[in-house]
């Protein structure tokens, strides 16, 4: 997959897995770890976003590139490009996930088991239910 564009600066997020949430939630104190976001080439205009309470809110959106890597920060999965919106930052806000990672992988859960399963192939993840 070719990259989109930045300088191969990497910065770890945690972004919740939210499957109501159609888009990645990244916050102004982020893009300082873009790189150079001058000449970064992800820049997509502003859009609406609507809450479950009805507001609508405007935020700039971006594109970037997301990687999920294991608990001793070697990769798991290849490059997924995802869009997101970039928010302010407050108090108890969280980063939710996009759709980009969920239409490269495979999530589930199955009765009695608490477990939330996460595989890159169908057959991966029946083995594990």
């Amino acid at each position: 997959m070719p990259h989109l564009g930045g300088d191969g600066t990497v910065h770890g997020i945690i972004a919740m897995n939210d499957t109501g949430s159609d888009i990645l939630s990244l916050f102004h104190s982020d893009l300082q770890h873009l790189g150079n976001i001058q000449g970064y080439a992800g820049g997509l205009g502003v859009i609406p976003i609507g809450y479950g309470n009805g507001a609508i809110q405007y935020y700039q959106r971006i594109a970037v590139e997301v990687q999920l890597v294991r608990d001793n920060n070697t990769p798991w999965s290849d490059w997924i490009e995802e869009v997101a919106i970039i928010k302010p930052d407050g108090p108890g806000l969280l980063r939710l996930s996009g759709y980009g990672i969920r239409e490269v992988l495979y999530l589930g859960t199955s009765p009695g088991n608490h477990s939330l399963a996460v595989v890159t192939t169908k057959g991966g993840l029946a083995s594990l239910l």
